[in-house]
């Protein structure tokens, strides 16, 4: 599989600049260099968090919407008590060393756009007691939640159909 076609598959909604960022987990891949070059020219941003038996994540973000997104109130809160700095560069760091002493911390899901209320309930609950579940657990707005997956889903779903017709994937990245 190229790059390109992973990062249609797993992270439409950031490419089309409707979610801050994605993860792709990621073993050697073809064209991934160059994709990535051409990317950055539209804004996006790559991060290498873990690389572990030849299996690399690769953070894929939008710094503005990350920014914004950490930012409200509560997202800066649970990120403060478990000793986040302040900087979005130093905030990646952070979660950066934070994935090698854990296979995937909860507090990822503020930094993937996920509603921050539930980030922390998944915290307090220990993953339990959701109401519902879809990429992540919700523990306080369901229809809210669910409007989000929609949306999310239909831009991948779009952006498949628009990448096997052919369309470039810079065209696909949207700038912001």
């Amino acid at each position: 599989m190229s790059f390109e076609q992973l990062l249609v598959m797993h992270a439409s909604p950031t490419l089309a600049n409707m979610k801050p960022s994605s993860l792709i987990s990621a073993s050697h891949v073809e064209n991934e260099s160059e994709c990535i070059a051409k990317l950055e020219r539209r804004g996006l941003q790559f991060l290498l968090l873990a690389n572990m038996k030849g299996q690399r994540l690769i953070f894929v973000y939008r710094q503005a919407m990350l920014e914004k997104a950490l930012s409200s109130p509560l997202a800066a809160e649970i990120l403060e008590h478990l000793g986040y700095p302040d900087t979005i560069d130093a905030r990646l760091s952070y979660l950066k060393e934070r994935f090698l002493s854990s296979p995937c911390p909860h507090e990822v899901g503020l930094f993937l756009g996920y509603p921050p209320e539930d980030v922390k309930g998944f915290i307090e609950n220990r993953g339990c007691n959701a109401l519902c579940s879809g990429i992540w657990k919700v523990y306080s707005n369901p229809e809210e939640a669910e409007r989000i997956l929609a949306k999310w889903s239909k831009c991948r779903m779009k952006y498949i159909e628009c990448f096997i017709r052919g369309t470039d994937i810079a065209k696909l990245c949207v700038t912001a």
